[in-house]
C-alpha cells in the first residue's frame, strides 16, 4: 500500500515543528525517525543546507560488493518495471555500488550526489535508508519527510543491514530508493529478503576452512542450553553464551583457547575468571587438509570450585649473577589472564617440590625471569645461577654455601645444547643434591619436534610448564606497559596515549615482552616525557603482523607507506600519490604488510 497524501503532508508538518520547535513538536511521528532527529540535529546537520562527503578511497570491488552484484542483479531483474534505483554501501555508510532501475529516478538522485565514494551516514545527511540502516542496527523505511534534510524529502528509500553469519559483524546496506510518492511496503520484504542473500554470499566467499568452522558450530549450537564459541580468525558465540559469560569473560576464554589450541588438537581445560568463576572448556580443533579452521568450544560452569590463588610474581626483577653476567632486565609482572595465571601456579609449585623444571614458551616470554622471581619469593636468600647450558656444564656449579637456603640453577636455551653437553649433563645433574639445588630450564617450544641434542636429556625434568606469548594475554598489557616504562624511565610518569594505547593492544609482538621493550625504548627517545603519541612508537607498530620475514628493503617500503599513510590522514589515494604507487599496488601492500592504521 502506497503512502498517502494525508501520511505525507502529516509528517511534513511534524518535521517543520519539530525543525521550530525541538521534540515535543513530533507528534504522531514514528520514535524510530523521531529518534534519528534528534541524532541528526545533534550531530549538526543542517536540515535546510545539504552537505556531503566524499571518499575517493572507497573499495569497489571487496568481498561485500562481489557478493552483492548477483543478488542486486536478481533483484534488479524483479523490478524491471518499477522505478527504483538499488544501492550498496559499507558499514561506514559509504555507497560502493549503485543500479538503476529507472532514469528519470536515477536522475533525481544524481542530483543528491547518490553515487560511488559519497557518504550517507548519518551525521553527515541526516536520517536516510542507510546511515539511520546502520544507527539503528535494523531494517529501516525512510518516506518522504521523514527525512531530516529537506535536499532529501522527496525520495523514499527502504534499506537492510548486510550481517556475516559467521561474526555477526555488519559488513554494510541494502538500499532500494524511490521518489516518495511511489514508495510501497512491499519494498521493505524484498530489501530484507535481499539482504539476508547477500549475507549468505558473504559465507560461501569464506575459506572451504571457515565454512566447515561455522558449521561445526550450528550444530552446536542446536544442543539445547548449551553455551557454544567458535574460534578462529574471529570469536563467534552462540545466545547461551552471550547470556551467561560478559563480553570481558568471552575475550579472556578465547585467548585462553588460542593458547591452548596452538598446541593441542584436543583441549579439555578449565579457564577461572576474574570473578571466581571457573569454565570448562572442552572442544576439538578442525581441520581442512592441512589448514587449521580453529575450534568450537562447548563452554560449562563448574559450579562450586573456589577460585585458586594465583600465584603471580610482583616486584621488580632481581639481577642475578650467573656463568654469563647479568641478566636482562626482561620482565615479568603480574597479570589476570588464565594462561599466566595457571604458568604461574605451576611453576611456583614446582619450585616449591623441588622438582626439574622445564619451562617452554616463545623466545621473549619471560620464562627465565619468571622462574627466578617465584624462586625469590620462596627462597629470598637463595642463590641463583643462570646460565647457557653448555657453559653451566662446561664451568660447573658453584657449592652452595652453608644457611643461604637452596640454589637455583636456571639452564637457558636448552634446545641449543651441543652434543657433548648433552652426554654430560645428566651427571652434572645427578651431582646437585635435591635439598641444595633446585634446576630449571628454558626451551622455545616450537622446536620440541626437532631432531636435536636435547631431545636425549628430556627425560632429566620432572615437570613441563608452558609460558603463554604476549598475544593471549592482551588483558595483562596494561600492567606490563607500566612496569616497562618504569623499569626505562624510572621517575618520570611516562604514560601512553590512549590512541598508543590502542596499537600496543591490537600488535601480535611475535617478538613478545622483549619487541614490547625495544618498542617502547624506541618510542622514549622520541618523546622522554609525558605522555606517547602514536607517531613515537615505530612505524612496524601500526601493522598486524606478518606471516614472515620481511627482508631490509620490505621493511623500508612497509614504513614508507605507514608514514604516508598516516600523513594523509588515512586516504589512501593521497597517500599512493605521494608515494608514487599505483592505488591498486598500495591496497595490496597494505593488505600484505597487514598494515592497521590506514
Amino acid at each position: 500500500m502506497h503512502q498517502g497524501r494525508d501520511d505525507l503532508r502529516h509528517v511534513a508538518a511534524a518535521r517543520a515543528e519539530f525543525l521550530e520547535r525541538g521534540v515535543a513538536g513530533a507528534t504522531g511521528v514514528r520514535d524510530l525517525v523521531v529518534a534519528s532527529w534528534r541524532r541528526s540535529r545533534s550531530a549538526g546537520v543542517d536540515a535546510a543546507e545539504y552537505r556531503i562527503s566524499y571518499h575517493e578511497d572507497v573499495d569497489l570491488d571487496s568481498r561485500l560488493v562481489r557478493s552483492a552484484r548477483p543478488v542486486i542483479d536478481r533483484l534488479a531483474a524483479e523490478m524491471v518495471d518499477v522505478p527504483v534505483a538499488i544501492a550498496l554501501s559499507d558499514a561506514q555508510g559509504r555507497i560502493v555500488h549503485r543500479l538503476d532501475c529507472s532514469t528519470a529516478v536515477g536522475r533525481q538522485l544524481d542530483r543528491v550526489d547518490f553515487h560511488a565514494g559519497f557518504d550517507f551516514g548519518e551525521g553527515g545527511v541526516g536520517t536516510n535508508g542507510i546511515g539511520t540502516v546502520l544507527e539503528a542496527g535494523a531494517s529501516v523505511s525512510v518516506v518522504g519527510a521523514e527525512h531530516f534534510t529537506e535536499a532529501l524529502v522527496r525520495f523514499a528509500c527502504t534499506g537492510a543491514p548486510i550481517t556475516d553469519p559467521v561474526t555477526g559483524r555488519v559488513h554494510g546496506v541494502l538500499d532500494v530508493s524511490s521518489l516518495a510518492e511511489t514508495w510501497t511496503p512491499l519494498m521493505h520484504t524484498l530489501v530484507r529478503r535481499a539482504a539476508v542473500d547477500i549475507g549468505r554470499n558473504l559465507l560461501q566467499d569464506r575459506s572451504e576452512a571457515k565454512r566447515a568452522l561455522f558449521e561445526t558450530f550450528l550444530r552446536a549450537d542446536a544442543r539445547p542450553r548449551q553455551a557454544v564459541m567458535a574460534v578462529g580468525d574471529s570469536l563467534t558465540v552462540n545466545r547461551r553464551a552471550q547470556q551467561l559469560y560478559s563480553a570481558a569473560e568471552q575475550v579472556v576464554v578465547h585467548q585462553h583457547a588460542l593458547f591452548l589450541m596452538s598446541r593441542r588438537d584436543r583441549v579439555t581445560d578449565s579457564v577461572t575468571l576474574e570473578s571466581g568463576r571457573t569454565v570448562r572448556l572442552r572442544g576439538t580443533r578442525i581441520l581442512v587438509g592441512e589448514e587449521v579452521a580453529g575450534i568450537v568450544l562447548l563452554l560449562d560452569d563448574e559450579p562450586g570450585r573456589p577460585r585458586p590463588a594465583a600465584a603471580s610474581p610482583v616486584g621488580h626483577t632481581r639481577v642475578v649473577a650467573g656463568t654469563d653476567g647479568p641478566a636482562p632486565q626482561v620482565p615479568s609482572p603480574a597479570g589476570r589472564s588464565p594462561g599466566w595465571r595457571t604458568a604461574c601456579a605451576q611453576v611456583g609449585a614446582g619450585l616449591a617440590r623441588g622438582d626439574r623444571l622445564l619451562v617452554l614458551g616463545e623466545p621473549g616470554t619471560g620464562r627465565r625471569t619468571l622462574v627466578v622471581e617465584l624462586f625469590g619469593r620462596l627462597h629470598p636468600t637463595g642463590p641463583v645461577v643462570v646460565g647457557e647450558v653448555d657453559q653451566v656444564v662446561a664451568d660447573g656449579v658453584p657449592a652452595a654455601g652453608p644457611g643461604a637456603g637452596p640454589t637455583l640453577v636456571v639452564l637457558r636455551h636448552l634446545d641449543r645444547i651441543g652434543p657433548d653437553a648433552a652426554r654430560r649433563l645428566p651427571a652434572l645433574l645427578d651431582s646437585l643434591p635435591p635439598d641444595r639445588y633446585v634446576v630449571a630450564a628454558t626451551l622455545d617450544d616450537g622446536r620440541t619436534d626437532a631432531d636435536l641434542p636435547f631431545q636425549v636429556v628430556l627425560r632429566e625434568f620432572a615437570q613441563a610448564v608452558r609460558v603463554p606469548p604476549l598475544r593471549y594475554r592482551t588483558e595483562d598489557l596494561p600492567q606490563v606497559v607500566e612496569r616497562l616504562l618504569a623499569e626505562l624511565a624510572p621517575g618520570r610518569g611516562v604514560r601512553l596515549h590512549p590512541a598508543a594505547s590502542r596499537l600496543v593492544e591490537h600488535h601480535p609482538w611475535p617478538g613478545n615482552l622483549v619487541q614490547l621493550r625495544e618498542a617502547l625504548a624506541a618510542a622514549l627517545q622520541r618523546r622522554p616525557v609525558g605522555e606517547l603519541q602514536p607517531d613515537d612508537l615505530p612505524a612496524w607498530c601500526r601493522t598486524g603482523g606478518s606471516s614472515r620475514t620481511l627482508t631490509p628493503l620490505e621493511s623500508a617500503e612497509r614504513d614508507a607507506i605507514v608514514t604516508a599513510l598516516h600523513d594523509c590522514r588515512g586516504n589512501r589515494v593521497r597517500a599512493a600519490a605521494s608515494l608514487g604507487m599505483a592505488r591498486s599496488s598500495l591496497y595490496r601492500k597494505i593488505k600484505s604488510y597487514a598494515i592497521t592504521d590506514a
